[in-house]
């Protein structure tokens, strides 16, 4: 109950990718997209002692596919929304549609245009948690 008006969805790793987008057309760069996306993923991964972070055939299918033209101005705007979930309580989200064309969890697509999988987070479930320094991971 601590933090039930805070960010959901939080954007930092869309945040990064345009920071580095901008500073790249701007003549300024200061890392590759290659290398950010690598922060955001490979090297979290890593750190948590996960065996994820990375693209290999056989691994899971745990992916976002991003739209580089929608990390715009939406990516640090301020956004609340009612969660029926809370009572209907209003709580802060960073939800950027313009630049998360999809998510796909374990070879699933769980978001796409804009919605939700029907019964995602309900009936259809697609995680779990890992434990830091767990190398078992689901292969798909």
């Amino acid at each position: 109950g601590a933090h039930l008006r805070n960010m959901a969805f939080y954007n930092y790793a869309l945040r990064l990718l345009k920071r580095e987008r901008d500073a790249e057309l701007a003549g300024r760069p200061f890392m590759s997209v290659e290398r950010a996306v690598y922060r955001l993923t490979a090297e979290v991964a890593d750190w948590f002692g996960l065996d994820a972070g990375t693209l290999r055939q056989g691994d899971r299918a745990d992916f976002v596919v991003i739209d580089p033209a929608g990390l715009n101005q939406e990516v640090d705007a301020y956004h609340e929304e009612k969660v029926e979930f809370y009572g209907g309580l209003s709580r802060m989200v960073n939800r950027n549609d313009d630049a998360v064309v999809a998510t796909v969890v374990g070879g699933t697509v769980v978001y796409g245009n804009g919605q939700f999988r029907d019964g995602y987070g309900t009936t259809m479930k697609s995680g779990r948690f890992l434990r830091a320094g767990s190398r078992e991971l689901a292969r798909v």
